[in-house]
């Protein structure tokens, strides 16, 4: 899989998202290995998890390790991907909604507090968590469904 150009830009806002996804990625490739002929096997750096999968672990670790995430951090990550939403590739787009909004709201289901950030959320991230809720017969409070 291939890391998408944005990718760099939302490790660089916070350096606990960035050391999550440097450990999933380095469980994904596993670890260096000498192979039955005796060669050696080093995981190759393209190798990593497909976005959505990244994704949805950054989202966990977003809410799990939130009181670490600056505000500044917050609008920044949330920012980033309302525009990958609205102006990136529909695969781009898609994997950030069902990957990270996904974890984001299964969170809020064991206690994360989802409306401390809600005001940060873009439009087009909001009305996506709202329908996955609508089509997951999850009520979603007043303040979700206000612009």
């Amino acid at each position: 899989m291939s890391t998408p150009v944005w990718w760099d830009e939302l490790m660089q806002v916070s350096e606990v998202l960035a050391a999550a996804d440097r450990a999933e990625v380095t469980w994904w490739r596993g670890a260096p290995c000498v192979d039955s002929d005796g060669s050696s096997h080093v995981p190759d750096e393209d190798d990593v998890p497909p976005l959505t999968v990244r994704l949805g672990s950054l989202g966990t670790v977003f809410a799990e390790r939130a009181g670490e995430i600056t505000p500044v951090q917050c609008r920044q990550v949330l920012g980033l991907l309302e525009r990958v939403q609205t102006h990136g590739s529909e695969y781009d787009g898609t994997a950030v909604a069902t990957g990270f909004f996904e974890a984001l709201l299964n969170e809020w289901d064991k206690g994360f507090d989802l409306r401390s950030i809600w005001d940060h959320v873009g439009p087009e991230s909001r009305a996506y968590c709202v329908a996955w809720n609508d089509f997951n017969g999850v009520s979603s409070p007043d303040w979700m469904r206000q612009p």
